[in-house]
């Protein structure tokens, strides 16, 4: 229920939940009834943890977030490149 939505939607989403609780709660007959509606709303909420949980895990896997390091080979001009460099800064600082 709270992917994408702002603090008072959630808000307004979460007093929709709870108001359908409590008006299927008000409305049944009996204890079997009642237990119905409670198993019904278990598995809303179990339904919602799952999607949740089957959304970070899919962030997870996308590639942005998997970050390996990648040993690579520096090249002869580079290498020497910073090496110049390295001398020219040697060089202005004594």
């Amino acid at each position: 229920m709270a992917a994408g939505l702002t603090v008072d939607a959630y808000a307004e989403a979460e007093t929709a939940q709870v108001g359908k609780l409590v008006q299927d709660l008000d409305t049944a007959k009996n204890d079997a009834e009642v237990e119905a509606v409670i198993d019904a709303h278990a598995a809303e909420l179990q339904a919602e943890d799952a999607a949740a949980d089957a959304e970070l895990k899919n962030q997870k896997s996308q590639m942005f977030l998997d970050q390996k390091l990648i040993k690579q080979k520096i090249t002869t001009d580079t290498k020497q490149e910073v090496e110049r460099a390295a001398k020219a800064v040697s060089d202005a600082c004594s």
